[in-house]
């Protein structure tokens, strides 16, 4: 089964969106720390000695990766 044209652009938007091809800085993951706080993270952002920037309602906070559990995505 081949795709339409309108089939084909609507993809393509959806794909630029989710790999934030726009520049949306505000982009990243909702994730739950290994303490139970709700945070989010920033795709734009690199890690810090290994480590990724969570940001909850207690403030910032560098947490390693593995040990986040990913509750959703945020675009």
């Amino acid at each position: 089964m081949e795709m339409t044209e309108e089939q084909m652009k609507w993809e393509f938007e959806q794909a630029e969106r989710l790999f934030g091809s726009d520049g949306n800085k505000k982009a990243g993951r909702l994730v739950e720390t290994k303490t139970g706080l709700i945070g989010r993270t920033y795709n734009n952002e690199d890690l810090i000695n290994g480590k990724v920037r969570v940001y909850t309602d207690k403030g910032k906070m560098l947490c390693d990766p593995t040990t986040l559990k990913l509750k959703g995505f945020i675009d």
